[in-house]
């Protein structure tokens, strides 16, 4: 068991995530992968882009993980709306379509990532945080 003050160091090292998805069981999956993560701190969920972009707004998420097809304003509309008022803010877009589908639809430096949903892996977002973090980030995201 950790203490109080080894628990808030760790989410001081940590990124705050906000888990984005309209679908109640797929939002709480990816609010796991992200618990499960290590470096990685669950800060919120939405359950649409328009929620998204106003807890965005309001708590300044270092990453937003946030699917692409969602009734109303939808994962890249919103993505759109976030970068343009946190541009430091990491958004991975996820779907069930595969990511080599929607590289047209998705705006050059709009996003940092589209993942598979079928390949998120707490690892995984990982490792794209930290490849984001270092400014490194290379767009569209292969599936691994």
């Amino acid at each position: 068991m950790t203490s109080f003050a080894e628990d808030e160091s760790r989410r001081s090292r940590c990124a705050r995530v906000l888990a984005v998805d309209d679908r109640g069981p797929f939002r709480d999956v990816l609010c796991e992968l992200i618990r499960a993560a290590p470096s990685l701190d669950l800060l919120a969920a939405a359950d649409s882009g328009e929620a998204a972009v106003d807890v965005a707004t309001r708590l300044e998420p270092d990453m937003v993980v946030m699917d692409v097809v969602m009734p109303g304003l939808g994962g890249i509309a919103a993505a759109r709306r976030i970068k343009a008022t946190s541009p430091g803010t990491v958004v991975v877009l996820v779907s069930t379509t595969h990511p080599d589908d929607l590289a047209c639809e998705v705006d050059n430096g709009l996003v940092d990532a589209v993942v598979w949903k079928a390949h998120l892996r707490p690892r995984l977002l990982e490792e794209l945080w930290f490849s984001h973090r270092r400014g490194s980030g290379t767009g569209i995201s292969p599936p691994t």
